[in-house]
């Protein structure tokens, strides 16, 4: 697992093969595939087929660096619940 910065999320930069599996940290992690993308707005369609959608702030990072979110594409969304909210820092594409 990778380390944790100063706010306590973890500082992931690539897909983490436990992802493959749904092993995850709920509290940090959001993994599902897109189901559509917009400027600041991702949705994830989850495993149970949920959608939830992220609001993605300025500055929040997608990574591998240049891509952009496409459909059926699998995605982890990485930051934190505040308030009833999950606030995204990074936007990590499955490779």
């Amino acid at each position: 697992m990778d380390e944790c910065g100063a706010s306590g999320v973890p500082s992931y930069t690539n897909w983490q093969s436990s992802w493959n599996t749904y092993r995850y940290d709920p509290n940090h992690v959001i993994l599902g595939t897109v189901g559509g993308f917009t400027a600041y707005r991702l949705t994830v369609v989850r495993h149970n087929g949920m959608s939830q959608v992220v609001d993605l702030k300025p500055g929040t990072a997608i990574f591998p660096t240049g891509q952009t979110p496409g459909p059926g594409e699998h995605v982890a969304v990485v930051g934190y619940w505040s308030q009833g909210t999950f606030i995204a820092n990074r936007v990590i594409l499955r490779p």
